[in-house]
């Protein structure tokens, strides 16, 4: 019975790390006021084998729960590039060193799949069927500024399609560029997204830029400019 119990709660916290921020709360959600529909630019730096077709229905899903919070996501195509590097601390430390341009909100990198990738797949399926190690990252947002992330935007695994999808990992991470950070139950999130869509009437806000309250709480209300390689959400 313990073990039974044991293996549920993992199984519960993997899904959630997978697919969302954290479960749902309709009434709450609906009984909060989001103001009028606002939209906000993303700018994606995409690798070759990621299609058109595929940036169309990824937006299409997030928007689809953008929804909920009056919310659009706007893609802006900046760059076709191969990989700076195979891990994913390596993708967060080369966008640290990209700014955000005038007309960029929030800057995503999309991870396609090469051998390389289909490689570490099969290695750790045979990790999380043999001891329940689960290696594989999907995605991830710097959690200094909130404005910077990645996703894996191809993938055929096992254990992904079991779990999660394109898809889910952009809304995941989409709630973590708009502040959200990890919880069971989304109540934390949902007055976050209100709150900083409140900020779009702050007098100190960059008219030019949708604002963002960190994790921490932190306000930033004009477009960050840094160096340096803070810890990720």
């Amino acid at each position: 019975m313990i073990t039974r119990i044991y293996y549920i709660c993992f199984l519960l916290t993997f899904v959630l790390q997978c697919t969302t921020i954290g479960f749902h709360e309709k009434k709450i959600r609906e009984g909060m006021e989001f103001g009028d529909e606002s939209r906000f630019r993303v700018c994606l730096i995409t690798e070759p084998d990621i299609t058109k077709e595929e940036i169309s229905d990824l937006f299409t899903a997030w928007n689809h729960e953008l929804k909920y919070y009056n919310l659009k996501a706007e893609p802006i195509l900046l760059e076709v590039m191969e990989r700076p590097g195979f891990w994913g601390t390596d993708i967060l430390g080369y966008l640290m060193d990209r700014q955000l341009t005038k007309d960029c909100d929030r800057l995503l990198y999309l991870k396609g799949r090469t051998w390389g990738d289909i490689t570490f797949e099969v290695l750790t399926l045979g990790l999380f069927v043999g001891v329940g190690v689960k290696l594989e990252v999907q995605g991830a947002v710097e959690g200094y500024t909130n404005t910077r992330g990645y996703i894996k935007a191809k993938y055929i695994s096992t254990i992904q399609m079991l779990f999660t999808s394109p898809n889910s990992t952009l809304i995941h991470e989409g709630y973590h560029l708009l502040g959200c950070g990890h919880q069971l139950f989304m109540k934390d999130c949902y007055e976050r997204i209100r709150d900083v869509k409140l900020l779009l009437t702050d007098p100190s806000r960059d008219p030019q830029f949708f604002p963002v309250i960190t994790t921490s709480g932190k306000k930033i209300l004009t477009r960050p400019e840094y160096l340096t390689y803070p810890n990720s959400e």
